[in-house]
């Protein structure tokens, strides 16, 4: 078998750390995975899945694809049908999570006479979300790792994550606000700063050797975001 051969045209999609036997196998030497769509959905899957580990574990930048393509127990070739390098997994990883927040997060209806409390639709969001997040620890683990990442590389592709992730809590608390649930207040700092907390809070029960529930969490997250911590005199 031929050496793995960088195709022409994809140096810029490769970082200067890339190793060389990440690089893109020539088309000749390209596996081809037959099969219907729902396979190869399913094992473009497996391989983020894979990665999602991979990067959780080793870092960005210490994972390689070799490591990739022996968990997931595939040819390489089969990798490069999917993606080009280990850039663009990292960054559907990051686009896949984003993509789950948002199918999570429901409007809150007022007008629906049978539709809960405003606040149990929003409690009901928290649990969904939260119940994402942790039931993918490596996703979790992944994002919180590389938040505060030195390369800035990594740190850009996960600022732009958590970017996005500010961006839905400013659009929920703005029409909170038009709806009157939320107090006038600058959405976006408040959403910053929301974001920080529900970081800490995540990180805290990753940590823990017996996590508290999902209901006992998103129950202290709603009562943070509404109450704060001091108490009225």
């Amino acid at each position: 078998m031929t050496s793995p051969q960088q195709p022409s045209g994809s140096g810029s999609g490769a970082g200067p750390s890339e190793p060389v036997a990440d690089a893109a196998p020539s088309q000749s030497s390209t596996a081809y995975d037959d099969g219907g769509d729902d396979r190869r959905v399913l094992r473009r899957q497996q391989i983020l899945q894979t990665a999602k580990e991979v990067f959780a574990e080793r870092g960005y930048h210490n994972a390689s694809i070799n490591e990739i393509i022996t968990r997931a127990n595939i040819a390489r070739g089969t990798f490069y049908l999917y993606f080009s390098n280990k850039h663009k997994v990292f960054d559907s990883i990051l686009g896949e999570a984003l993509t789950g927040l948002r199918d999570r997060i429901t409007r809150i209806e007022i007008d629906d006479p049978d539709a809960p409390s405003p606040q149990e639709q929003l409690r009901q969001n928290l649990v969904r979300v939260l119940a994402f997040l942790l039931g993918d620890q490596p996703l979790t683990r992944l994002v919180l790792n590389h938040s505060q990442h030195p390369q800035t590389e990594v740190a850009e592709r996960v600022d732009a994550f958590l970017v996005g992730v500010i961006d839905l809590i400013e659009a929920s608390l703005t029409r909170g606000v038009h709806m009157g649930l939320v107090r006038p207040c600058d959405a976006r700092l408040i959403a910053a700063a929301l974001l920080g907390a529900f970081q800490g809070m995540i990180s805290d029960c990753l940590r823990a050797a017996t996590p508290p529930d999902v209901d006992t969490v998103a129950d202290q997250m709603l009562a943070f975001a509404m109450f704060g911590v001091f108490q009225g005199r």
